[in-house]
């Protein structure tokens, strides 16, 4: 049975006209796996020598221990940004006598051979060649390598279970996000010494191998907990049944692969380029990028944080604030239309954060010759960047349901009040006013760059919670959409 799953698996990917457009990128992706998997594979077969160089007093067994600890937190990081769910349409099998335990297994198991699964064989299996078989036998080494396969998948299965929780029980997500950066955090400031724990551990199970079965009682208990979790909610009757909902939109190539979102993001797109307000507000952007002139570069700016990040914030949200401020008013004059088709609020808003998210970075790129001026823009422009797109978005998004005033698209920006009321001004304040207020305490005592850090962490901890936050903007908007059509029918 799991083998025919695999074949009704490959046959939808194959069979599909995204993988036809995709065939160019997917061989270019391919080429570049097997480039960095070549590099991978010579450093775990000299990762010894150049341990023993760099550190001639240790051992590189142990330098290598040391840092596992720290590897397997930064995989978990990379894994909850990166790593996509393992899914399979299970409706049109439950009504088959298959049973519903091999439908779950196969969706667990089928995230196994993913890339972060595999890479990281090339750097272990070459280094338990050269440097652990020679020192503690092959048992040993094979016991060693086990014990970081269990955990490697421990990981995954891990990371598994909180994303499928992170729409349920977002909180819970947001403590196991803040119990691994605290972990980080207390050995940085000296509390405990992850390395120590790390080479304490691993130096264990290679003196005593039978304690490869704790981190493979690990994995077992992980995957019984996903198991548990997708045999509770896969019943028919539990399962949300998707409306088939359609967007018009042809044009670009490249976003058709994103299906319906990529419909709505073009459309979007060609109403910037065919108006003169929406086209006017994008100059008015570009313009605003020689902003930094008027600060950087002068001693009583450039001496103090708290004018950089108010400038830093500025530059790399204009776009959010000078186009995000009327959203949803650029549909005004056809917003009736859109509540009577099936796009869901949650795609609506997901189109126009994937709009701003490109376009943040793109301006901060364009910032980035600034930095001449001194390296502290570059790291205050990063952080602003970061915020910008984590938490000035969502306040953008928050204040978009007051927006009920209709807008004349046939009309430029100059001069043209259209659609500016006291909202604007109420979003503008926490968008500019809030990162200065959360770096003010860390100026006063005196520890600037971890106040901008901290700005920093905010916006990465807003994008990595994206989505939940996409739907509550989404539900938002539900509570208010009619009244603003009825605001937006007022002429």
């Amino acid at each position: 049975m799991l083998l025919t799953l695999l074949a009704h698996q490959w046959k939808a990917n194959s069979r599909s006209p995204v993988f036809q457009k995709s065939l160019v990128l997917n061989i270019i992706l391919a080429l570049l796996i097997l480039y960095f998997g070549a590099i991978f594979l010579f450093l775990g077969f000299n990762l010894d020598t150049i341990l023993a160089k760099a550190y001639p007093k240790q051992s590189p067994i142990d330098i290598f221990n040391g840092a596992l600890l720290f590897y397997f937190l930064i995989d978990l990081f990379f894994r909850f940004v990166m790593q996509e769910l393992p899914v399979l349409a299970v409706q049109p099998y439950l009504h088959l006598p298959i049973p519903k335990q091999k439908l779950i297994h196969f969706v667990l198991l089928k995230s196994v051979p993913g890339i972060f699964n595999l890479l990281f064989l090339l750097i272990f299996v070459p280094f338990m060649l050269s440097a652990i078989i020679p020192e503690y036998g092959t048992g040993t080494a094979l016991a060693w390598l086990f014990a970081a396969i269990a955990l490697t998948l421990f990981n995954n299965f891990l990371l598994i279970y909180f994303k499928r929780q992170l729409s349920n029980k977002p909180m819970l997500t947001l403590l196991f996000g803040v119990g691994v950066a605290g972990l980080m955090l207390l050995d940085y400031a000296g509390a405990f010494s992850l390395y120590a724990v790390s080479r304490v551990v691993f130096g264990a199970l290679l003196l005593q191998p039978w304690l490869v079965a704790v981190p493979v009682l690990l994995l077992a208990g992980v995957y019984v907990l996903n198991y548990n979790f997708l045999k509770a909610h896969t019943y028919p009757e539990e399962l949300r049944v998707r409306e088939n909902k359609q967007v018009e939109g042809k044009g670009i190539v490249f976003l058709n692969r994103f299906g319906e979102l990529g419909k709505l993001i073009e459309l979007e797109l060609k109403l910037i380029w065919r108006h003169k307000r929406s086209k006017s507000v994008v100059t008015m952007s570009v313009i605003f990028l020689f902003y930094g002139f008027i600060f950087y570069g002068k001693d009583t700016y450039m001496d103090g944080f708290a004018m950089l990040i108010f400038v830093g914030i500025a530059m790399t949200g204009m776009p959010v604030f000078n186009y995000g401020q009327f959203v949803p008013g650029w549909q005004s004059a056809h917003f009736d239309a859109l509540l009577t088709r099936r796009i869901s609020p949650y795609q609506f808003y997901a189109a126009k954060f994937w709009i701003f998210v490109p376009t943040v970075v793109l301006v901060y790129i364009l910032t980035l010759p600034y930095g001449v001026f001194g390296y502290k823009i570059i790291l205050i422009n990063t952080a602003a960047m970061l915020f910008n797109i984590g938490v000035n978005l969502f306040v953008v998004f928050y204040f978009s349901v007051y927006n009920k005033s209709r807008l004349d698209l046939s009309k430029s920006s100059a001069f043209n009040w259209q659609g500016v009321g006291a909202s604007k001004f109420l979003m503008t304040l926490p968008l500019l006013v809030l990162p200065s207020l959360i770096y003010a305490p860390f100026g006063f005592m005196g520890v600037p760059y971890i106040g901008i850090a901290t700005i920093g962490l905010l916006g990465l901890v807003g994008i990595t919670f994206h989505k939940p936050l996409l739907q509550w903007t989404a539900n938002r908007f539900v509570k208010h959409k009619y009244k603003l059509a009825a605001g937006f029918r007022q002429a």
